[in-house]
């Protein structure tokens, strides 16, 4: 009776198994189109052993069958670093290449009427003063010709200067989407902390979302994470702290300076600026991740002209040079926005 009833038991704890087993693949199939899924899959254990006799050198022992020990995400923590990493890196070139089209927009150099045109017509209208010098046709001619130049000078200078401010309204978008994402992360800690504390069951649905999250936060800004052993994701954002199992560190804008009207990115708590602009971006020391941080490069810290950019000056030190030549470096040629308007203005001032 007794081993008819084994086999028995041991029986249904297969038939339970495959049943789990089965709904798991069913779960898979209902969401194979479901943003961010992840195949889950059972994998099985045996659920013990009886002894039903002793012999001098071993133990007669019969399997009571088979449990669930997991259900697991089939997923690649290193691809998933690895994927964050890149499409950081992907974020930070894009927001530099929407700023580079707005550039060309605002030139007409895709459509409309570029640059150029007036340009060519005041060369056109000098060369022609040129030859008759003394023909008041020709004068006329050209002032105007100037005039008009000048006048699309100023409108597409006050152009890049209107969206380099109008791209505070997007960098305020972003850090409070970055917020957004750090209270959801923050909160589903909590969830999945809770959901797995009896160590029965994994919440793969949970974790799904805020693996969705984490990619959506990759992008914006530079991360590095980690899970501990109660399924909590610390999350660093710029070497700092930003998430854990019970807090999330804001980040707040405050003004560039009293004369600038543009914004940067504080960490709330400290006042302390999020990123630090001392080194060239540069995918050998990641400094080039993150379309927040993108954006604020090519926007730049306030506007530009030609005095930027640094010319030697009679009687000026090697030092003295040099310094400016390194300010110019950093601080404007880094920036799409701020080289411009610097080269803009220089052209225009030259002319």
């Amino acid at each position: 009776m007794a081993n008819l009833m084994t086999s028995m038991y041991t029986g249904v704890s297969g038939l339970n198994v495959s049943q789990s087993a089965l709904n798991t693949t069913a779960h898979n199939l209902t969401n194979v189109d479901t943003r961010g899924y992840v195949r889950q899959q059972v994998v099985i254990k045996d659920w013990g052993y009886e002894t039903i006799g002793q012999a001098a050198n071993y133990k007669n022992k019969v399997g009571l069958g088979t449990a669930t020990e997991v259900v697991r995400q089939v997923r690649d923590r290193f691809l998933d670093q690895r994927y964050r990493l890149e499409i950081g890196r992907q974020g930070f070139y894009e927001s530099q290449y929407k700023a580079v089209q707005e550039v060309e927009d605002i030139f007409g150099e895709l459509e409309g009427v570029s640059f150029q045109k007036p340009l060519n017509d005041m060369w056109n209208s000098l060369q022609d003063l040129a030859r008759e010098p003394d023909s008041l046709v020709t004068k006329a001619s050209f002032a105007k010709k100037a005039e008009s130049f000048i006048e699309r000078a100023d409108i597409i200078y006050g152009q890049l200067q209107s969206y380099q401010i109008n791209l505070n309204i997007q960098i305020t978008d972003k850090v409070n989407r970055i917020n957004q994402l750090g209270r959801q992360i923050r909160d589903l800690n909590v969830e999945i902390r809770n959901y797995e504390s009896s160590r029965q069951e994994r919440a793969n649905d949970l974790r799904d979302t805020r693996n969705n999250y984490l990619d959506e936060l990759s992008g914006l800004i530079d991360i590095s994470y980690k899970e501990d052993s109660f399924g909590v994701v610390n999350v660093m954002a710029e070497g700092v702290p930003f998430v854990n199992d019970t807090s999330v560190f804001r980040m707040t804008l405050a003004q560039e300076s009293e004369t600038s009207s543009m914004f940067k990115p504080i960490w709330e708590s400290t006042g302390a600026d999020v990123f630090n602009f001392d080194r060239a971006p540069s995918a050998a020391n990641n400094t080039d991740i993150g379309s927040l941080k993108g954006m604020l490069m090519a926007r730049g810290s306030d506007t530009a002209n030609y005095t930027d950019i640094p010319v030697r000056r009679e009687g000026e030190s090697e030092t003295s040079y040099q310094n400016r030549v390194d300010i110019y470096n950093n601080q404007i040629e880094a920036s799409v926005m701020r080289t411009v308007q610097a080269q803009f203005d220089q052209l225009i001032h030259g002319l």
